[in-house]
């Protein structure tokens, strides 16, 4: 029983440090930020999040704007079009976790009686969760502007920034 513990706690140990900040530059359609340039102030930003908050995948790809923004010289973004897609799928490692036990006893029986030559006992476990996992896309349109922010549903890409950059490191473990 003690390796059992020892086992599930290792495995949590390795699970919890091996998370990271998911706010990164995408690289090849992986998990992460990327944009791309429709006009001189107009950008399409999008954001690729595996967990299970819409939330903090529109966060990111807010910040995203908001740093692209200033990355180009410009003081505020407006959003023009937003997107959300989620797209959930179920994972089973190949791990499993359970607990078995086994007892063998061999006999060997004569004509009146019956002996027993030996017992066995066997124990065994395995370990796997098996989760869902959803992949979040947050496609956000932006106008990128400089100056007096000429409308009211705009961002101030400074503000933006100084909000939720915060949230991209302390996600980081």
């Amino acid at each position: 029983m003690k390796i059992l513990i020892t086992l599930i706690l290792m495995t949590l140990l390795v699970t919890a440090c091996g998370s990271t900040s998911e706010y990164r530059a995408a690289n090849k359609g992986s998990v992460g930020y990327s944009e791309q340039k429709i006009t001189n102030d107009r950008f399409r930003v999008q954001f690729k999040s595996v967990s299970n908050s819409v939330a903090d995948a529109a966060d990111y790809a807010l910040l995203r704007s908001a740093q692209l923004t200033q990355e180009q010289g410009f003081d505020w973004f407006v959003i023009t079009s937003k997107e959300t897609f989620v797209e959930s799928e179920k994972i089973t490692p190949a791990s499993a976790i359970g607990l078995s036990h086994q007892q063998r006893i061999e006999r060997h029986c004569g004509l009146l009686t019956c002996e027993i030559d030996r017992q066995t006992d066997e124990s065994g476990f395995s370990f796997s969760p098996t989760k869902s996992r959803k992949e979040i896309h947050s496609i956000l349109k932006v106008h990128m502007g400089k100056g007096v922010m000429t409308n009211e549903s705009g961002y101030n890409a400074a503000e933006v920034i100084e909000n939720l950059s915060k949230k991209s490191t302390t996600n980081a473990n």
